[in-house]
């Protein structure tokens, strides 16, 4: 999952939206593209379970800080802050499935 992870946010700095995109579930959260636009990451952690008591399915995630241009629609602030990507096993493997601060 790392790998994915690491492949993802590699993607989502570059731009490369067919890639975030094939990269995230279909009943998921949104792929990262160019609103907002992902400048640089760092301080990436390693991955972590989240079990069915905080998920309706089971994910592992990864903490890290990013820094963004902001949304278009203010709900995200331009700079940095720290950002969690989780992903879920599926049939084609890993994918993103949500996300969000901390």
């Amino acid at each position: 999952m790392a790998t994915v992870a690491a492949t993802y946010l590699a993607a989502a700095k570059n731009q490369d939206c067919g890639l975030t995109r094939a990269l995230a579930a279909k009943d998921g959260t949104w792929s990262w593209c160019s609103d907002p636009r992902l400048l640089s990451y760092t301080d990436v952690g390693r991955p972590f379970a989240v079990g069915k008591h905080s998920s309706p399915v089971p994910q592992e995630c990864v903490r890290f800080t990013m820094t963004t241009t902001g949304s278009s629609d203010g709900s995200m602030p331009v700079g940095e802050e720290p950002w969690s990507l989780c992903f879920v096993h599926a049939a084609e493997g890993w994918r993103l499935y949500d996300q969000g601060q901390g």
